[in-house]
């Protein structure tokens, strides 16, 4: 019999795919850019030559490489499948039936429906557009067995600050967990209060900043021994391909190059962002992702812009945002362009 917790879990929408030719996504967060020409070679060279071998499930390799990219002590890291794979090993490693889970929303589903795997009482605390009331928050989170915070935050792209989290991380009896997935794209992050802080976990990807999110590669840190020792032991034996391996310790190797991409990508948010700000029948939010949060009361701008063959993701309904929105990715000039221009033809 399937479990009856299994039976009330939605599951996860990942929203619209292209359908064919022609189509841009800005559906899903991605860099639009290809990855570093080194990590491409390094990519078709393993291919030729380690497919047919298990990996190193240990993936000493790329554990020093992502110590040395963030200054952190090789024991401290563990992997997954993805960050969404490191959600779901912490929830297993560290959640028991009816623990406390606090989750501020608007944010990303994975969060709440992993907790709700393993029975978790989840505490929602709804803040509109994720501006999170710290003593509010405090008070209700204190007792939590874990803390789930993302920032910047998916959807909304605001970012949380430093000594706020700080704050959150000393109130709280059990785990912090803050999701950096698109902590390249800002101007702070959290990742040194990992010295200090044994109950802090923060997780990273390779998807976003890097560009290889066909790849499937997160990664987090945390000071607790005890903590990362249950990570590495839940995950699967062999949760990382070779070749995300590869193109992974090589991208880290490449990091001029990804910087650049990163720099055009944030001047363009700026543009796309004050290009969409002039358009009186929407609303946009400022961000620190890749991505921005339009509001865009019964408008179905998601429905209009696929009929021009432009992907974005409606996040109407999410928990925290009240009426219509939908969350546009920032692609390359060409693309961005194209959006404003149908935007354009939609709401003039």
């Amino acid at each position: 019999m399937v479990r009856p917790v299994i039976e009330l879990i939605n599951k996860y929408d990942a929203g619209k795919f292209p359908k064919g030719e022609g189509y841009i996504n800005l559906s899903s967060n991605e860099n639009p850019y290809p990855p570093a020409e080194d990590v491409l070679k390094a990519i078709e060279k393993s291919v030729e030559s380690v497919v047919n071998r298990y990996p190193d499930p240990e993936y000493p390799e790329l554990k020093r490489a992502i110590s040395e990219y963030l200054k952190v002590d090789v024991n401290e890291i563990f992997l997954g499948n993805g960050v969404s794979d490191c959600i779901y090993n912490i929830c297993n490693a560290l959640i028991d039936t009816l623990d406390k889970v606090t989750v501020p929303m608007p944010s990303y589903t994975m969060y709440v429906m992993y907790s709700m795997v393993r029975e978790a009482s989840i505490n929602y605390k709804v803040y509109p557009y994720y501006r999170i009331d710290f003593e509010d928050f405090i008070e209700s989170a204190r007792d939590s067995k874990l803390v789930f915070l993302c920032s910047p935050n998916n959807p909304t792209g605001n970012s949380i600050p430093v000594e706020g989290i700080r704050e959150i991380v000393e109130s709280v009896r059990g785990y912090v967990v803050l999701d950096e997935a698109y902590v390249e794209f800002s101007d702070s992050s959290a990742i040194k209060l990992t010295d200090t802080y044994e109950n802090l976990i923060v997780m990273r990807t390779f998807s976003k900043f890097f560009g290889l999110a066909g790849l499937r590669v997160g990664y987090g840190v945390c000071k607790d021994d005890r903590v990362v020792s249950a990570l590495e032991k839940v995950r699967l034996p062999f949760c990382i391909n070779h070749i995300g391996v590869v193109a992974c310790v090589e991208a880290i190797r490449c990091l001029d190059y990804y910087r650049r991409i990163r720099d055009k990508i944030v001047r363009e948010r700026e543009r796309v962002y004050n290009e969409l700000s002039k358009f009186e029948k929407i609303e946009v939010f400022p961000s620190k992702a890749n991505f921005l949060l339009v509001k865009s009361d019964n408008l179905r701008l998601a429905d209009k812009l696929e009929k021009r063959k432009i992907l974005v993701r409606d996040v109407t309904g999410l928990t925290g945002l009240i009426g219509e929105h939908v969350r546009i990715t920032i692609g390359k000039p060409e693309e961005n362009n194209a959006l404003l221009n149908a935007l354009k033809e939609i709401l003039t």
